[in-house]
């Protein structure tokens, strides 16, 4: 298994793309150079820093809100590894995809999920990105994200919005899993109280589905009839 801190240093390897270099055609040329020129890299510092001036000058100008670096991480999932609402806020009233992902299927709430970034998780998932997400790589979810990291205000609002604290990724670790082996006891108790309360759940359900089907006896009266 892939250790997450690679995963999370490759993040930060910015990329300096000019924000029309590859424009060819003409009038978008023309259009371009109005404008100063705003770099890619400089777009991601921003998102990274929870700056929105130049991120807001870009989009106005036509930047694509989504779109990603040579990783196709965009800056929506920038601001979300660090927790940046205001950015986040600022993407997502443009227009930005909350359920993007980059080139190892991971979104912004995985990022968000990482780090001590409860509101974001929460304005991330208010507007509808996948609480249950998997990325293509080693199937993680953000509830694996937090509770590896020992996130536990994370792991404990993910858990309320329906995480599924069963889902195994390639290596069949599990959320409660990842906790133990960082030694987050408090997050693994949490996430196992919780699949014990789904469990329990479960055999009530089945109780009172059985007791549907087959509904009650009568009782058998033993009074006779007189004529």
């Amino acid at each position: 298994m892939k250790q997450l801190l690679s995963i999370l240093t490759t993040l930060f390897c910015f990329v300096s793309i000019s924000l029309y270099a590859t424009e060819t055609n003409t009038a978008k040329k023309t259009t371009a150079s109005k404008v100063k020129i705003i770099s890619q890299d400089a777009l991601i510092e921003s998102a990274l820093t929870g700056k929105t001036a130049l991120i807001e000058k870009a989009l106005k100008d036509g930047f694509p809100v989504n779109h990603g670096d040579i990783q196709k991480r965009t800056l929506l999932m920038y601001a979300a590894f660090n927790g940046h609402t205001n950015v986040i806020q600022l993407l997502i009233s443009k227009g930005a995809d909350v359920n993007a992902t980059d080139f190892s299927g991971s979104t912004a709430l995985m990022f968000a999920a990482s780090g001590k970034n409860l509101p974001a998780v929460k304005l991330l998932i208010k507007n509808k990105a996948k609480v249950n997400a998997v990325d293509s790589n080693e199937h993680w979810t953000p509830l694996m994200w937090a509770a590896a990291e020992g996130q536990i205000e994370v792991v404990h609002y993910l858990l309320e919005q329906s995480a599924d604290p069963l889902l195994k990724d390639i290596d069949g670790d599990t959320a409660t899993s990842f906790a133990k082996k960082k030694n987050h006891q408090a997050v693994a108790n949490m996430i196992q109280s919780r699949i014990s309360e789904k469990q329990k759940e479960t055999e009530k359900t089945k109780v009172v589905t059985k007791t549907g089907l087959f509904g009650r006896k009568k009782p058998v009266s033993n009074s006779k009839n007189k004529d």
